[in-house]
């Protein structure tokens, strides 16, 4: 739902495992995502991905961008751990069908 909140559509979000070789991203978003991947489930940065960051986001942007993925992964975890069952409106939006998006495998 958030993906779909900030314009990605359905493509997009099936393509983020594979993204280093989808043409649906460009190199900043193939950077976002290697990103979030690292902090996600490595939970450090290396200095060779951070150079490659600030070579392209403002020091207010990396803050912004870590406080969004550490926001969407604790997120992730609370409804992992509860099993939250989907509200009415979300289950509108996206069915019974269980939404999985593959960046955090």
């Amino acid at each position: 739902m958030l993906g779909r909140s900030i314009g990605l559509n359905d493509a997009e979000i099936g393509a983020m495992a594979d993204a280093e070789s989808s043409p649906l991203f460009d190199a900043k978003d193939r950077l976002v995502l290697r990103y979030s991947q690292a902090l996600t489930r490595e939970n450090r940065v290396t200095d060779a991905l951070y150079a490659e960051l600030a070579s392209q986001f403002s020091r207010d942007e990396l803050v912004e961008l870590c406080f969004t993925i550490a926001l969407s992964s604790l997120v992730n975890r609370v409804h992992a751990t509860f099993l939250t069952p989907l509200d009415d409106s979300t289950r509108a939006a996206v069915g019974d069908e269980a939404m999985v998006c593959p960046i955090g495998r």
